[in-house]
């Protein structure tokens, strides 16, 4: 025991000192900090955020604008396009041509789809064949629908009522069984629950203090009754509690559920059944006429806790779900600076920062009446694109031993769209030879002495090497482990087991509304904060070691969040906290 704990010594302390070594600046690192400075990303920033631009929306001449004047600033410090490496010229010579500036070589086009629900044309209905009955219901104001493929479906098939949709961790309650104790069968069918869980009342029961996915869950629901072969789920509110009328209560997820979405078709999210929500009057409908009453069962489910789950008998429900697609084309802008070291150029480091932003405020936006109106985006993210570009002026000046990529990445504001397809479809070279990756977004507010860090959740080596740089620098850094670590473009690649940083300098009041322009912009700050960006890639590109990719313990996670807190409060105690600026980006991303 001893020889081994001996053994288990000795490979920490040679684990911590190469990493030490790794993780120290050192050379001719000062030199590229004469090309990053303020008044050129207030230049940069001015440009990107202009009424002209009007707010670089998704597949706009705008956005097209915007970066053919990046791929120009790509062109101005040497980077090699993006398409000269990816489909190399064809050429039987070894004669150099002269460079001649083209925007389209450093493109890298993708379209992507987009679709919004067709409201007049989805549609609900309700056949009772022994009455020759059908009852049409009124999208919105009787139902709503939940189905993130963006599919046109059509369903017409029997309904089950499956009480609250629970089969394991029922501590003996199990919904897929009848009164008789017999098995429920939903293959093929339209299954209703009810929402909520049994004695969701009493706060001494069990299922009221259970924190099961499998109770609490109605995602979860859906999940395991797409396992078994249902066709489509329907989701009531409970009669045995005082809610909201229908569209009242469900408005949140109906501005959700019936906004323009984009995706790219060939990363398919996974297969799901769609959940539609319906009101009490359509569950009052589907009653009639059974011989039972909702509420009745309920409150002997409660009483009993014995299932009361059954197929209704000559009931079907006809769906019909319609989505209007098309297809919009954008474009990622790549250039490249090739290594110096003959081994290690082989080896890359991804710079990156989206430079799109919310347009006209048509998706995205905070508030629902700006739509229509410029949201220019001067930090979100015209001055991390700024900051981005600053260094690659300043390692085209300033030769590192790696290969970097800079990346300025399309569609983040509609789901990371421009890094998925890079990451997933599309990267320059093969991923297992990128290293690390920095991602700059929303770099020019708040407080001068902060800076919030995303992406050691992953890499602890990260942390290491982003703590170093900022010795030269000076930030007070606030780690947040949790939803910063997958908030912007850095996250497909921590995805990948790639080491990454996210370097954002806060929340603020003008997230995604016009009122986000270039006079509220701090250029000190975000020159600050490109430097540290540039002596983190710096590091990356430099040493021999490479940071490893581990996701921390939950001990370590709690303390990096709990210190950071801490911290933040001690700087600025008038200030919104980091659980209040992680719920409010959490509910626009």
């Amino acid at each position: 025991m001893k020889v081994f704990n001996k053994r288990i010594l000795f490979l920490f302390f040679f684990a911590i000192t190469t990493f030490n070594s790794f993780a120290q600046l050192s050379g001719n690192y000062k030199d590229g900090f004469k090309y990053i400075n303020k008044d050129d990303i207030e230049k940069n920033v001015t440009y990107l955020a202009s009424d002209d631009m009007k707010g670089r929306g998704i597949g706009t001449s705008q956005t097209l604008e915007a970066a053919k004047y990046i791929a120009g600033k790509f062109y101005d410090y040497g980077l090699k396009p993006y398409n000269d490496i990816a489909n190399p010229p064809f050429s039987k010579t070894k004669k150099k041509t002269p460079r001649v500036f083209s925007a389209e070589k450093y493109l890298q086009r993708f379209n992507l789809n987009e679709t919004k629900l067709n409201q007049t044309e989805t549609k609900l209905e309700l056949i009772k064949s022994n009455s020759r009955k059908t009852y049409s219901y009124q999208f919105k104001k009787d139902f709503i629908v939940d189905y993130r493929l963006n599919k046109n479906v059509t369903i017409k098939a029997q309904v089950v009522f499956l009480g609250y949709g629970i089969e394991k961790d029922g501590h003996g309650y199990n919904d897929y069984i009848d009164a008789d104790g017999k098995p429920i069968d939903v293959k093929n069918k339209i299954v209703l629950l009810v929402e909520g869980f049994p004695q969701e009342s009493d706060t001494s029961s069990y299922f009221f203090k259970s924190k099961s996915k499998f109770i609490k869950s109605i995602k979860q629901k859906v999940a395991t009754l797409q396992e078994k072969g249902a066709l489509a789920v329907l989701n009531v509110q409970s009669p045995l509690k005082n809610q909201a009328q229908f569209a009242i209560k469900m408005e949140p997820l109906i501005k959700a559920f019936t906004r323009t979405d984009y995706a790219i078709n060939e990363l398919s999210l996974a297969e799901t059944i769609p959940l539609i929500y319906i009101s009490k009057d359509v569950m009052i409908d589907m009653f009639n006429g059974s011989g039972k009453k909702n509420s009745e069962l309920l409150k002997n489910i409660d009483k009993d806790l014995k299932s009361a789950s059954f197929q209704f008998s000559e009931t079907e429900i006809a769906l019909n779900i319609d989505f209007d697609c098309k297809l919009v084309e954008t474009q990622n802008v790549i250039g490249f600076l090739e290594g110096s070291d003959p081994v290690l150029k082989n080896e890359y480091v991804v710079v990156g920062a989206h430079y799109d932003h919310v347009g006209l405020g048509y998706y995205g936006a905070m508030n629902k009446s700006d739509a229509g109106k410029i949201h220019n985006g001067a930090d979100d993210n015209a001055s991390g694109t700024s900051g981005m570009v600053e260094l690659a002026e300043a390692f085209s000046n300033v030769k590192s031993k790696r290969s970097l990529i800079f990346i300025a990445f399309a569609a983040e504001e509609n789901g990371m769209l421009g890094s998925k397809h890079y990451v997933y479809q599309n990267p320059l070279f093969p991923l297992e030879k990128t290293v690390g990756m920095v991602n700059l977004d929303m770099i020019s507010r708040n407080n001068k002495r902060i800076i919030w860090i995303g992406g050691p959740y992953y890499s602890s080596d990260m942390k290491l090497i982003v703590e170093e740089a900022n010795k030269e620098i000076g930030f007070e850094l606030l780690y947040n482990v949790g939803l910063y670590t997958f908030a912007s473009d850095q996250a497909g690649f921590i995805r990948k087991n790639i080491p990454s940083v996210f370097l954002f300098a806060g929340d603020h009041d003008d997230y995604h509304t016009p009122n986000d322009d270039v006079d509220k912009c701090d250029f000190e700050k975000a020159e600050s904060v490109s430097k540290l960006g540039y002596l983190t890639a710096w590091l990356l590109a430099n040493q021999n070691s490479k940071p490893a990719y581990r996701a921390l313990s939950i001990e370590e996670k709690t303390k990096l969040v709990k210190d950071s807190i801490e911290k933040q409060r001690k700087i600025v105690p008038e200030k919104k906290s980091i659980e209040e600026s992680e719920k409010k980006l959490e509910e626009n991303r």
